[in-house]
């Protein structure tokens, strides 16, 4: 075999290596829109043939997506039974808010210094398609967790935008609970729209300290529902 010859089959192999993980993160976005949507819920048992068909891929990549999605915790494998959404207790929800609210705090102190008023203004309008999506949960609940990760990236901090985005997967499934009423998604979105105001005017002490209530008041709606 010529140098030549095995550089390009080096080659095809790295590229062959990057169309499977692209696949699965592709398979693994998905999976984990899914379960924001409300479509896969906590308990739920993960049906990988139907995925494969839904997803028009074979059963492999999809189970090695599972197991992507096992590692951030979305989802655990039980003996004898497969794969399932993962579902956490109440007493971890809260301290997943607490770990929450803390880092989107320290994102709004940082993107004060850095937002821009073109990003703002990106930002502005995904405020108001939020309020004309009030009436319905399912399709409120994916533009905040977009508007939130938008928010952290404000911040130009790549390892504090991970950290928020692995906590944050972890409460997909209690997060929905604090906004499923027309009034909490009507505060919530109001605050957003604070938060903006103050990022406006580069208060970083203010956009730090209303980003963190704002978790906190999350935190509270969710606790309230839950014991309702």
């Amino acid at each position: 075999m010529t140098e030549q010859t095995e550089a390009i089959n080096a080659l095809q192999q790295r590229v062959a290596e990057r169309q499977a993980t692209s696949l699965l993160q592709l398979i693994a976005g998905e999976l984990e829109q899914m379960i924001i949507r409300g479509e896969l819920r906590g308990g739920d048992r993960v049906n990988e043939s139907a995925l494969a068909t839904q997803l028009g891929t074979s059963r492999g990549p999809v189970r090695e997506a599972l197991r992507q999605l096992e590692y951030s915790r979305l989802v655990e494998f039980r003996t004898n039974r497969g794969m399932f959404v993962r579902e956490i207790s109440v007493d971890e929800a809260a301290q997943l808010y607490d770990i929450r609210a803390t880092l989107f705090g320290l994102a709004g102190r940082l993107a004060a210094d850095r937002a821009t008023p073109e990003a703002l203004e990106a930002l502005r309008a995904k405020v108001s398609r939020l309020d004309a999506a009030v009436p319905v949960v399912d399709d409120y609940y994916p533009r905040n967790v977009d508007l939130h990760r938008d928010l952290v990236a404000l911040s130009g901090n790549p390892r504090l935008v991970e950290l928020y985005g692995d906590v944050s997967k972890e409460l997909h499934l209690f997060r929905r609970h604090g906004l499923e009423t027309e009034t909490a998604r009507h505060t919530s979105n109001c605050q957003h729209a604070e938060i903006l105001d103050r990022l406006a005017h580069a208060d970083a002490a203010a956009a730090g300290s209303l980003m963190e209530a704002h978790i906190l008041s999350g935190k509270e709606r969710m606790l309230a529902a839950v014991r309702s």
